[in-house]
Formats: structure tokens, C-alpha cells, sequence
């Protein structure tokens, strides 16, 4: 089959997010490596979490070695403080590891693994993030096209459940068992649309919340 025949059979099927799992790591660190169930080759996005002392960046992020590159992430400090971010990679072969890397140890770490398959671009064609101190948090996309993939994030301290709108929830759950809840969703679009990803958390995050979203085609 010729690359333009693979081009337009992408173009058809569409992109397919596929959600592996969920990690987390309790320990206050500057670097976090992941042991993850197995990673196939291909284009892999990781939803980060953290528990952040003092509004810190993501430094790197590696998969299987190989760098990744930021999509979309926002950090901030209230109380404590929290980062939601996704980075990507495409890697060559499988793997189960994934470094994160702050420039200040963080209080705990958490991680959603993702593989998007038939993509046209390994680049997003859309990426926002947001935070603050509300329960509520929603992003509304610029017009996406059929059959590309959302992954969102979101990291909130002191709330340990999330509603989501306009994607599918994949995991809500606490950060190795500690103050702060992350959650991640994802949807395969079936129409050419904007879309507004909403999360509601329980409860008001006493340390603040923050939230990313990242779009492939």
C-alpha cells in the first residue's frame, strides 16, 4: 500500500486514544520514574499530576528514554499548590518507563498513560490550560475535526472526585493515597465541532486545581 493510501486510510479511521493506566508515587521527589505496564511503540501522551509546594514547572519528561515534548500545562500555588500537565512522544519501541522531572522536589507524583493510533500529525492541533480555586473547571476547544483524540487532565488539592462533561472519565483518584486527587478523561470525536471539557470536582479545592487538555489529528 503507497504512503498516499496510508494518508487516506488515517484520514478515515480517524484517530483512537487507547488509556493504559493510572501511577503514582508518594514520595517527595525532584524526579519521579515510573514503572508502567507495557507501552507499545507509537505516539504516547502522559497526563501528569502533582502535589506542588512551590508553583513549579515541569522540567523533562521522558518515555522509554525518549524526551518528550510539553503540550499543554499550568502549575500555581494556593495553600499548597498543584500542576496538571500532558507531554508526548513518539517512541520506537515498547517500554515501561516514564521519567518526570521538576526543577523542585514535589510531595507526590501522578501519571495517566495514553497511545493514540492513525494520527496524521504527532504534533496537537489544539492545547489550553487553566487553574484556579473553583470547583468548576471548563475549557472550550477552537472547531476539531472528526476522528481526532482529547485528552484531558486535571489535578485538585484536597478533592478525590471528579465529574466530567464533553469526554470520558478514564481514572479520579488520589495521588498515592495522599491530599491531592487526579483525574483524566478522553474522547474520540465523531463530529467536526468545538468542544467544552468540563470537570466538577466534590467538594472546593482548599490547595487549588488546575487542568490541561491536548487534541491530536
Amino acid at each position: 500500500m503507497s504512503g498516499i493510501q496510508l494518508m487516506f486510510l488515517g484520514q478515515a479511521q480517524g484517530n483512537t486514544s487507547t488509556f493504559i493506566n493510572t501511577y503514582s508515587i508518594a514520595s517527595a521527589l525532584s524526579t519521579y520514574n515510573f514503572t508502567t505496564a507495557t507501552i507499545p511503540a507509537g505516539l504516547v501522551a502522559i497526563t501528569i499530576s502533582s502535589e506542588d509546594p512551590a508553583d513549579t514547572a515541569i522540567s523533562s519528561v521522558t518515555i522509554g528514554g525518549v524526551s518528550a515534548t510539553q503540550a499543554a500545562e499550568f502549575s500555581q500555588t494556593q495553600n499548597g499548590g498543584t500542576v496538571a500537565a500532558i507531554w508526548y512522544a513518539v517512541i520506537g519501541s515498547s517500554t515501561t518507563s516514564v521519567s518526570v522531572s521538576f526543577g523542585v522536589a514535589q510531595l507526590r507524583c501522578g501519571i495517566g498513560v495514553y497511545t493514540i493510533e492513525n494520527y496524521l500529525s504527532a504534533t496537537p492541533v489544539y492545547t489550553n490550560a487553566v487553574g484556579g480555586s473553583s470547583t468548576t473547571l471548563s475549557i472550550t476547544t477552537s472547531s476539531i475535526s472528526r476522528g481526532s483524540a482529547i485528552i484531558a487532565v486535571r489535578t485538585s488539592g484536597d478533592v478525590y472526585s471528579h465529574t466530567w462533561s464533553g469526554v470520558t472519565e478514564d481514572y479520579d483518584n488520589q495521588i498515592a493515597g495522599g491530599l491531592t486527587g487526579q483525574t483524566g478523561a478522553s474522547l474520540d470525536t465523531s463530529s467536526t465541532q468545538t468542544h467544552t471539557i468540563e470537570s466538577v470536582g466534590d467538594t472546593t479545592p482548599t490547595q487549588g486545581t488546575t487542568m490541561a487538555v491536548a487534541v491530536w489529528s
